[in-house]
């Protein structure tokens, strides 16, 4: 084949990076931003790897799945387009299918099988509540979104379909604040939240934040009522609060709990109303519970307020804080924080030994080891929650092995036409 060929295509399946999948002379070409069914001219080429990748230079025949992608900056652009969504192009008939399939797949390859999935919850655009955006200064000014796929240019942003329309107002006055404090050539991040409190955002920059970027930064709170701005460094540990104009708050299973800056939330109300109904479903009538990678207690405060006594462990010392004084100030004596790692330290059985129910919910590496220590337990119930299937499938698989049996699994997608998936998963001691 020579290279920059054109040739006609036809769209077999969807890759696991949300790619279409093609053959041509017996080899698999991948196509970005085709949808199974559709006839297409596409100009292929060797990528950096050597893998064949196909352009879409024309859709002679769309399939019935294609989809008009809400956003402007959707797509393939000479730029590059933003790499924020991979799937805008699809209809939500075949998009749950493909999400529902990624999942499929991954318990197959564990030997796990997938008749207790129910129906997927999917959270509705403009519904995500955090994001982590890349702020690049140029000679005429700031350059704010997400990058461009493959790509460390990035992509202006003038909208987003999936933020709630309260953080993409923060857009314009965000460059604006940069403009005066980064030099061309300078880059920091801005993660921003909507909190129960209002807008929090934390600077990831090395910037010198002097008495005149200080009062800035106050006159931008002030200005678009953001509730905090803190500054981390991207070389230093720790995060600086540079101004707090109130509490900065979530409120949990009706609690009111302190939000440590840059700590997790899940990234949609929806999804996390979604994780926390399955969870405390699942651990229904357990009097005592183990909350494993607790965070600030997203299943912790539920749990506690639905009668269980409830011991979150996490290995963050502001989100353990976060959590014990929340309890305190709700007079929760029944819930009790640990600072631990549990990667490094998982409880073992002995510990485990006095819960009717565990909670776990490892960032996306999974929990392997904590998995291998609740496989040789004789808790009645676990419940995993987890973001990346395939370390869930590997860790399900031990829990199986251990004697544990399936018995539902609920996915939720909180990342809107994003390749991530994430679920819930409940499991109960049957015979080894």
């Amino acid at each position: 084949m020579k290279s920059d060929t054109d040739i006609e295509l036809t769209i077999d399946a969807l890759g696991a990076r949300g790619d279409g999948i093609a053959s041509f002379e017996g080899e698999r070409v991948i196509v970005p931003l085709g949808v199974p069914g559709d006839r297409v001219n596409a100009r292929l080429a060797r990528d950096k790897d050597g893998r064949l990748v196909g352009r879409i230079r024309a859709v002679l025949a769309a399939s019935p799945s294609r989809a008009t992608p809400p956003c402007r900056h959707f797509g393939d652009r000479p730029e590059g387009g933003c790499g924020g969504c991979a799937l805008q192009h699809i209809d939500a008939e075949a998009y749950r299918a493909w999400k529902l399939a990624q999942l499929e797949a991954a318990l197959a390859r564990h030997g796990i099988a997938a008749d207790v999935i129910e129906p997927i919850a999917v959270s509705p655009p403009a519904s995500r509540r955090r994001a982590d955006l890349t702020a690049s200064r140029k000679k005429e000014g700031v350059v704010l979104g997400f990058n461009a796929r493959g790509s460390h240019r990035v992509v202006d942003l003038a909208e987003c379909h999936v933020l709630r329309p309260s953080l993409v107002a923060l857009f314009p006055p965000l460059r604006e604040l940069l403009a005066p404090l980064m030099k061309p050539g300078d880059g920091a991040e801005v993660l921003l939240a909507a909190t129960d409190s209002g807008a929090d955002l934390v600077l990831v920059t090395a910037i010198e934040m002097g008495l005149g970027a200080r009062e800035r930064i106050a006159a931008f709170a002030q200005r678009h009522d953001a509730t905090r701005v803190a500054r981390a460094h991207p070389k230093r540990p720790g995060v600086e609060t540079l101004l707090e104009r109130r509490p900065v708050r979530m409120i949990i299973g009706d609690v009111p709990v302190p939000l440590p800056p840059g700590a997790f939330l899940q990234a949609t109300a929806e999804g996390e109303a979604a994780l926390r109904d399955f969870v405390c479903a699942a651990a229904a009538q357990a009097k005592r519970v183990a909350d494993l990678y607790a965070g600030i207690g997203t299943f912790t405060f539920p749990l506690a307020t639905a009668g269980a006594k409830v011991h979150a462990i996490d290995a963050g010392k502001a989100e353990s804080a976060a959590v014990a004084a929340a309890a305190r100030a709700a007079i929760l004596p029944g819930v009790t924080a640990e600072l631990r790692d549990l990667d490094k330290r998982p409880l073992d059985a002995a510990a485990l030994s006095g819960f009717d129910a565990v909670v776990f919910d490892p960032p996306r590496a999974g929990a392997a080891a904590q998995a291998r220590a609740l496989a040789s337990s004789r808790v009645p119930r676990v419940i995993a929650v987890s973001c990346n299937p395939g370390t869930f499938a590997r860790d399900a698989r031990l829990l199986i092995d251990g004697g544990y049996r399936l018995v539902r699994l609920k996915p939720v997608d909180q990342f809107l036409w994003s390749t991530h998936l994430e679920l819930a998963a409940a499991f109960e001691r049957g015979w080894r």
